[in-house]
């Protein structure tokens, strides 16, 4: 599993969208790739090793996985 870097402490509004192609979204944390989301018959959510993290019906929704995947890596605000 690809990690943001332990130097950096990202939030939710470091993560960075950017179209692939018209099937794919890949997720940035500074220089970080920490995932990428494809939409098949559904939009299924691959962590930074290709490993798929989960399946959704909306982007919206995949995306937020994500997120929500970088703030736990993160930790609570102020531990390092």
């Amino acid at each position: 599993m690809t990690s943001p870097s332990s130097t950096d402490r990202p939030d939710t509004h470091d993560v960075r969208w950017a179209a692939v192609d018209e099937r794919t979204w890949e997720a940035r944390c500074g220089s970080d790739v920490i995932g990428t989301v494809v939409f098949r018959s559904r939009y299924v959510v691959l962590l930074g090793d290709g490993d798929p993290a989960g399946f959704h019906t909306s982007l919206e929704s995949a995306k937020a996985q994500l997120e929500a995947w970088v703030r736990w890596r993160s930790g609570p605000p102020g531990e390092l």
